[in-house]
């Protein structure tokens, strides 16, 4: 949804961690009273529901607004203000709350969409995803079928081995059990209240300032959470409980907002829409979040809900009751179970950087929810379904009408699924991959015939790495023998960085050296988790050649830049491990330091020039260790590739997951060979090790380059290790 210092999906904290949450399903019969305006079928609520889902489904789809995640918000509030309101009346009209029947009406709204959204796209997992892959889905869909979803994904936001892992397709199930989490004890509240209160003013009153009271404290809550454990904080029902109860206090005191002038709730309406969209584009990624931040989406919604139906005014229902609008309010629930694994599943069978993505994940979202609402919600919400017996007797007026639309809609879906189908079978015949699979094989033979003529002609004859470099960027099939598997790679990390070296301290110091202590010449690596996947390869090329190697890396800390944790919160304990690091070099006094970090973190401040940070933190941190008296190499980041663990499924290829060097990696490198140049220290571009005519395949022979897209196997690294040891002790 943060942060480790690369640019990967933000799945679990903002990277490769969204930031989305579940919209309350509406039900016309739910907002439709006949007495009071806040009773009757608000069309401005079920507009409010279409920004809302919008923000969230562009936001994931094509990343803007930089904040549509404030969408969650939006609909939280608005979940607190329809369900406190509906348990308000059926206590003021019945004397009592029935716990059985708000349960079993929360079962059939919520429920179908869920489990089918779960069902089938767990289906489309077992067939494009890996198995290690496929397994992690079936364990978060059961989390999710659970409402435990918000648990699973805080714990996997602060895992570090789980931040660049591929993205759930169940990660946006954590607001669903947010809400649930809050409704177990919502009513109960409710009921209290009124079991210990007389009338109907003081039941009001005392109501307000228990929700009050519960509000107060979760935001409180959510302040203190947001700055001290940001990874936790957003998934957390604590923190965002203040968020329903907002919308519960505007239940509260409607009617008291009421009767206020006309024209001046038009005002407050208008102000409030306008807040949402403003939240959207104000906070971003590096925002902390929920915490103060979470007060202009919720605030703004509240004045919207509150005002939205403005009897007198040009209110904002002209606008949120709009025909497209109310359409995709009323899908919004279908749309937002749906968009998510659209966007998951669809990246393993079309690159997300290809223009059409974005198009087609829009449109078959879209798709998606409009057949969930009409053959899923609609048919249960008018069926006998968990009614009790007496109900079941009389069949709801609107049944008959609504499951002739459920199959007709059904029957459009197959048969537009049948034209798809022959539509993509016209386009890329079966034919067509013999006759890549031909081209692709050309390729490989005239890659190899090159190099031997070039060997003929007297020129250098190629390596071999150079050679299954490029062989692997025109291979057409994975190779059967990868090792690790692809099935190991999601949990890889954690089992290679178990010893405690990836994270170097003063108290564990003395275990993470290599090598003969009584070694003769001694070498440091220092830097991030980048640093520490370049490890294996260093100890394995220096060992040999009668050096120590000792590590001094800090998972998250490049050694050359001030970094935000994943919620935006200053990373403290990195620039305390920065100073304690070169004392340590300082009194140790090596013959050889490496640094090496990943080359786009967050910087604590973003609105200060990049480039100039990351060449002034470079050259002060050569300078220092130079003082005292060591060599210094600056060793580039290897080049991303795509995360095997998304690009490769069922229908992909290896050149699915090749990438070339990004720009922003292609200037870090120029700073890097910059910095070298002015201070006398060296800069080692390892793209030799990983490219091959500016194309970087994910694997290399029979090995994974990386574990995740951003840390490379220690399989890999100890593949390059002498050839990297001979670049850091060239002169």
């Amino acid at each position: 949804m943060t942060a480790t210092a690369v640019p990967v999906e933000r799945t679990v904290v903002r990277r490769s961690v969204e930031r989305a949450a579940a919209p309350e399903h509406r039900s016309r019969g739910l907002e439709r009273r006949s007495r009071g305006p806040e009773h009757r079928f608000r069309r401005d609520i079920e507009g409010l529901r279409a920004v809302a889902v919008g923000l969230v489904l562009l936001d994931h789809v094509v990343g803007w607004p930089s904040g549509g995640f404030v969408g969650v918000d939006v609909f939280f509030v608005i979940s607190g203000f329809l369900i406190t309101g509906l348990l308000v009346r059926e206590r003021q009209r019945t004397g009592r709350i029935s716990f059985r029947a708000f349960y079993v009406r929360r079962a059939r709204r919520l429920l179908p969409a869920a489990v089918s959204t779960l069902v089938v796209t767990t289906l489309a997992a077992w067939v494009l995803f890996v198995d290690g892959r496929f397994r992690n889905t079936v364990t978060d869909g059961l989390w999710a079928l659970f409402f435990g979803a918000n648990v699973n994904f805080a714990q996997q936001g602060t895992d570090y081995f789980q931040t660049d892992a591929a993205p759930s397709p169940f990660q946006h199930f954590w607001s669903l059990a947010v809400e649930e989490q809050f409704y177990l004890l919502w009513p109960v509240l409710v009921l209290a209240v009124f079991a210990v209160t007389v009338g109907r003013r003081g039941r009001t009153a005392v109501l307000g300032l228990a929700v009050l009271a519960v509000t107060a404290a979760s935001f409180a809550w959510s302040l203190h959470a947001t700055s001290t454990s940001p990874e936790t904080a957003y998934f957390s029902t604590f923190t965002r409980a203040w968020e329903l109860g907002v919308g519960a206090l505007v239940a509260v005191t409607a009617a008291g907002l009421h009767r206020l002038p006309g024209r001046l709730q038009a005002v407050l309406a208008w102000a409030g829409l306008a807040g949402v969209v403003a939240s959207a584009f104000l906070i971003t990624a590096t925002t902390p979040f929920p915490g103060s931040a979470a007060a202009l989406p919720v605030l703004s919604t509240a004045l919207l809900v509150a005002f939205g139906a403005a009897p007198r005014g040009p209110g904002v229902r002209w606008a949120l009751g709009s025909a497209p609008a109310r359409f995709l309010g009323r899908i919004s629930y279908s749309l937002y179970l749906w968009h998510w694994p659209v966007v998951v599943v669809l990246a393993a069978v079309l690159d997300p950087g290809s223009p059409a993505y974005p198009a087609v994940a829009l449109a078959l979202s879209l798709a998606l929810a409009t057949v969930s609402y009409h053959v899923v919600e609609q048919p249960v919400l008018h069926s006998r379904w968990l009614l009790p017996r007496a109900q079941r007797r009389t069949p709801h007026p609107a049944a008959p009408r609504v499951f002739r639309r459920a199959r007709a809609v059904a029957g459009a879906s197959v048969g537009t699924a049948i034209v798809v189908a022959a539509g993509l079978l016209a386009v890329q015949p079966p034919g067509q991959l013999d006759a890549r699979a031909a081209a692709a094989a050309d390729a490989a033979l005239r890659v190899d015939a090159e190099a031997r003529a070039a060997a003929a002609d007297g020129g250098a004859a190629e390596d071999p790495l150079t050679r299954e470099i490029r062989a692997a960027t025109v291979a057409l099939t994975w190779p059967a023998d990868l090792s690790p598997s692809l099935d190991d790679l999601p949990d890889y990390l954690r089992g290679q960085w178990s010893e405690g070296c990836f994270d170097v301290r003063p108290d564990n110091v003395a275990d993470c050296g290599y090598g003969d202590s009584a070694a003769a010449q001694r070498a440091v690596v220092l830097g991030d988790s980048v640093a520490g996947a370049w490890l294996p390869g260093i100890v394995s090329g220096l060992t040999p050649r009668g050096w120590s190697v000792q590590t001094l890396s800090m998972g998250r800390c490049p050694n050359v830049l001030e970094m935000t944790l994943a919620g935006g919160q200053p990373f403290t304990e990195c620039a305390e491990h920065r100073q304690w690091a070169l004392g340590w070099i300082a009194e140790n006094g090596p013959d050889l330091v490496v640094l090496s970090n990943a080359y786009d973190v967050e910087l604590a401040d973003p609105a200060l020039d990049r480039t100039a940070v990351f060449r002034d933190g470079l050259t002060s941190m050569v300078e220092r260790i130079q003082a005292s008296g060591a060599r210094v190499v600056v060793l580039g980041a290897p080049p991303e590739t795509g995360n095997l663990q998304s690009c490769a499924s069922g229908l992909s290829e290896p050149a699915d997951c090749a990438e070339a060097p990004s720009r922003s990696y292609l200037a870090s490198l120029a700073i890097e060979a910059e910095v070298a140049g002015a201070t006398g220290a060296t800069a080692v571009d390892p793209q030799r090790w990983f490219c091959a005519d500016d194309l970087c395949p994910a694997f290399v022979g029979s090995t994974p380059v990386f574990a995740d897209g951003v840390h490379m196997t220690a399989e890999y690294s100890e593949r390059i290790g002498s050839a990297v040891a001979a670049a850091l002790l060239e002169p």
